[in-house]
């Protein structure tokens, strides 16, 4: 198989073969054998069924509407959705999803983010987005996480506002 690279690209795995010892067809070796085997571990749907299950975990939150997620199998996906800023519960549930999606500490950083996302035109609805931070995240991890966390009751106002 011959593949024709960038130079930059070429001159990086030249230098991590050099450091490897190794010749850069090895190390260029190497590197596809990795992307591969991502792809064996996560085959197709993984990463879809995953975003579907967060999404049907958040959808009882009672600010919570419109969901979407990245389209196609990445290996970093996100869900967005919008909340409804008139509920009592918004601002709870924001700072509860930034809580427990963004950092456990200072030190530790945990790998998806949550992040507001400004609409294209200035009367678009503005989004929230859960994001993986590190390539194939199984988005079904974070659903076991968050569903430790989540009020029993997400539909209840009350549940929230005691976060």
């Amino acid at each position: 198989m011959t593949v024709e690279l960038d130079d930059a690209v070429a001159e990086t795995i030249e230098r991590e073969a050099r450091k490897r010892r190794i010749t850069a067809e090895q190390r260029a070796a190497e590197i596809l054998t990795s992307y591969h085997e991502g792809f064996q571990r996560f085959p197709d749907g993984v990463l879809r069924e995953g975003r579907a299950k967060l999404i049907e975990l958040l959808s009882p939150v009672p600010c919570l509407r419109n969901f979407d997620s990245s389209g196609v199998d990445f290996r970093f996906w996100w869900v967005s959705f919008e909340v409804d800023m008139a509920s009592p519960v918004a601002w709870a549930v924001i700072r509860w999803l930034g809580a427990n999606l963004n950092t456990l500490s200072a030190e530790m950083q945990l790998p998806t983010v949550f992040k507001p996302i400004p609409g294209e035109w200035p009367d678009d609805p503005f989004r929230w987005q859960i994001e993986s931070t590190v390539p194939l995240l199984d988005p079904q991890e974070v659903v076991a996480w968050l569903a430790e966390k989540l009020p029993e009751r997400m539909a209840d106002l009350d549940a929230w506002n005691a976060q």
